[in-house]
Parts: C-alpha cells; sequence; structure tokens
C-alpha cells in the first residue's frame, strides 16, 4: 500500500481575506462624502463672501465727502436747512474730529435726515444714529460715521423753529485794496458794496468775486445836504430823465463787474423822490437786480418803489460804525443781533474803517453760537419773509 505523501500546510496569505462590509456602510460614505462637499463649498463662499466696503479717507477726500453730505442736506431742506459746521459757523471744518453741526424747521427736519442717510449709504460708510434730548422740544440726532474700522466724522441734526439770517454789507469800498484784504480774510459771507469809478473798483469786484463774496454796486444818489456832498456825474438826482438815469446805472455797473445789486451812497433826497424810483427799480428789473435801500433817509419810497416794480428788496436795520469807535461797533454788533433774533431776518451796513474791521473780527463768531446765520445780500431779498418785513 502506497504511502501517502504528507501534506504541506497552506501558506497564509500576506493580504487576508476581506471582511465584509458591515451594515449601512453605504450610507457612512454617502455622509463622508457630503461632509467633505460642503466643508469644499463653506471654505469657497468664506473667500468669496460679499465684504463691507471699507472707505478710508485721505483729508481731501474727506473734505469732498463732507461737502456732499452738506449739500444733499440744503438741496432737500431748502431754504429751511442751515449747514452750519463748526460752533463759528465755519463749513467744512478744518478737522475730521470736529463734531458739524446742521440745523433744520420742522417741516423739512424729515427730509434732511433721509437725505443724509442716502448719501452716506451711497459712498458705503457705515453709520450709527443715536437720538438726543429726548425731552427737548425740538429732536436732535447725532451721526457718526465710519468706515468700519475708524470714525469719519460726526454731525449732530437738530432741529429749530426758524432759520434766522442776518447779512452784512460793507459800503463804500473802491478807494483803498487793503481793508478788502483784511475783509476777505473773514471766513463768512459779507457783502461787497463797491463805489463805481474809484481807483480800485474794478480790482475789489474781481477779488471780492474769485474770493465767492457777493458784490453790489454802491450807487451815489443825491443828499439833501447836496453842496456838502455833491452827487457827481457818477450819480442820481432828482430831476433826472429816464434816459440820464439808464446811462449812469449802465456806466456805474460797467465800472463794478459782478454787481448782482444796488444800494444807495447817501441818497436822502434822491431815495425820498418817488419820480426819480419809479424810473430807476424798472431798470434794475429789466437787469434782474436787486436793491438794497439804505435808509439814509427815514422818508424813502425807495422799498416801496422797488417791490412794486418787482425787484427782489430789502432794507437796513442797523448801522454798525456812525461812530469809529470799536466799543461803539460792537455794541451795534449787539443791537443787530437782537433785532435778527426778534424778526427773524435783518441787514446791518458798515464801512471799511480800522475800529469796524476789528469789532467785526471779534463779534462775528457770535452770530453762529446764536443759531444766526450769515448770508450775503443776495440770499436775504429771496427770502419769503422779507417781502412781508418793512422799516420799523
Amino acid at each position: 500500500m502506497a504511502q501517502s505523501k504528507p501534506q504541506r500546510p497552506r501558506r497564509r496569505s500576506r493580504h487576508p481575506r476581506s471582511r465584509p462590509l458591515p451594515r449601512h456602510s453605504g450610507l457612512i460614505l454617502l455622509a463622508a462624502v457630503a461632509f467633505s462637499l460642503a466643508a469644499a463649498v463653506a471654505i469657497y463662499l468664506h473667500h468669496n463672501r460679499p465684504r463691507t466696503r471699507v472707505v478710508v479717507l485721505p483729508p481731501v477726500h474727506w473734505r469732498e465727502e463732507t461737502l456732499r453730505l452738506g449739500r444733499a442736506v440744503e438741496i432737500a431742506g431748502g431754504n429751511g436747512v442751515w449747514v452750519k459746521g463748526n460752533t463759528e459757523g465755519i463749513f467744512p471744518p478744518r478737522h475730521r474730529d470736529t463734531l458739524i453741526e446742521a440745523l433744520a424747521e420742522p417741516s423739512v427736519f424729515a427730509a434732511a435726515e433721509r437725505a443724509f442717510r442716502r448719501e452716506v449709504h451711497r459712498d458705503g460708510l457705515q453709520l450709527r444714529v443715536t437720538r438726543e434730548n429726548k425731552r427737548a422740544p425740538g429732536a436732535s440726532l447725532l451721526m457718526e460715521l465710519s468706515n468700519g474700522r475708524e470714525r469719519e466724522g460726526r454731525w449732530r441734526l437738530r432741529e429749530v423753529s426758524e432759520i434766522r439770517r442776518a447779512a452784512i454789507v460793507m459800503d463804500d469800498l473802491g478807494q483803498d485794496l487793503e481793508p478788502v484784504r483784511k475783509l476777505l480774510t473773514f471766513p463768512y459771507p459779507l457783502t461787497f458794496s463797491i463805489m463805481p469809478h474809484l481807483r480800485y473798483s474794478r480790482e475789489t469786484a474781481e477779488m471780492a468775486f474769485h474770493a465767492g463774496r457777493a458784490i453790489i454796486l454802491h450807487m451815489p444818489m443825491e443828499a439833501d445836504d447836496f453842496s456838502d456832498h455833491p452827487v457827481g456825474r457818477y450819480g442820481l438826482a432828482v430831476g433826472m430823465p429816464e434816459s440820464k438815469v439808464a446811462s449812469v446805472l449802465a456806466s456805474d455797473l460797467g465800472s463794478v463787474p459782478y454787481a448782482a445789486g444796488v444800494n444807495n451812497h447817501m441818497g436822502s433826497k434822491a431815495t425820498s423822490d418817488l419820480a426819480l424810483m419809479r424810473e430807476l427799480m424798472p431798470l434794475l428789473a429789466r437787469r434782474k437786480l436787486f436793491f438794497i435801500d439804505s435808509r439814509t433817509s427815514g422818508a424813502s419810497v425807495a422799498l416801496e418803489a422797488a417791490r412794486r416794480a418787482g425787484v427782489p428788496a430789502f432794507f437796513r436795520s442797523v448801522f454798525l460804525d456812525d461812530r469809529q469807535n470799536v466799543a461803539y461797533t460792537l455794541g451795534q454788533l449787539r443791537l443787530f443781533r437782537r433785532v435778527v433774533e426778534r424778526q427773524g431776518i435783518a441787514l446791518a451796513i458798515g464801512h471799511p474803517h480800522p475800529s469796524t474791521l476789528a469789532a467785526l473780527a471779534e463779534f462775528l463768531p457770535e452770530f453762529a453760537k446764536a443759531d444766526i446765520e450769515l448770508v450775503p445780500a443776495s440770499l436775504v431779498v429771496q427770502l419769503p419773509q422779507a417781502a412781508r418785513l418793512t422799516p420799523e
């Protein structure tokens, strides 16, 4: 019987047979794939997410942005808004940390706020609004602008019962340039009233125009004491025919470029003569000029004649410098402020005396502190309430 060969023991495979997959393994695999896909999508969205626009405004652009905001508020509110600027009425202020105030009458307050918000949103800035003075009669909103990292400005929109306005006309300019240079350093819209045909009449008008100041013709008119104050060939006198009035006006305006209006130099006799004023005012209307009655006589009919001819017109309430003394002019400026507070609008006239310039330099910031806007005479004559006021 043949002897059987001993069997070799089986060699274990280096790759053991795979065990069967556990139940629900397909679900686990699917979950893993879904998790990986979700993670990839999350990473993609994180790197491509819409981000808040961060705007860092350099000084020049900050100034432009501030001016745009101010214009938007002014357009929305019209005459019912004053973008005051800082406490002294300077706009835009020099530093972005300065609190800027804008005053609005109740009828336009909401419109001014909406315009401000739209402009901020358009420029991609962030806005935080805090309601102040909740118990006060008028609303007050503190509005803080930021670029997401740092503050870009602070504004306060404050509700007031009315915007009070004052105009100051500086007469007798054109004789000397030194006071003109001094007046142009004041950051306020004073009105330059320039006498015709003087050595520096045209140059004064050019300087004032390029500095953005309002210009009017300071037209010589006949005074009661004619012998002491002759009107000359460039002024108006009682009894002149209309053709002569027209030629004198044209000549005077030709020597004072950019004049938008007229006020009288002297003229106590001329402005009291209804016939002469009826000749002058239609000529101003045709040229679209306004008129300021300097009120050198209580018998003046110039204001009434101007309004009847459709000429925008207003009148002087206070002379600032009948005496060339700083203390006196400061007292007159305080009186003028009280008139504005009582009437809502008023106009004063001064002259380029050193004492007057010194008093103006000291007192002009006080108007803004009293919430009174200094404006050119050209704006005063356009205000609806101006047509309802008459000299006291």
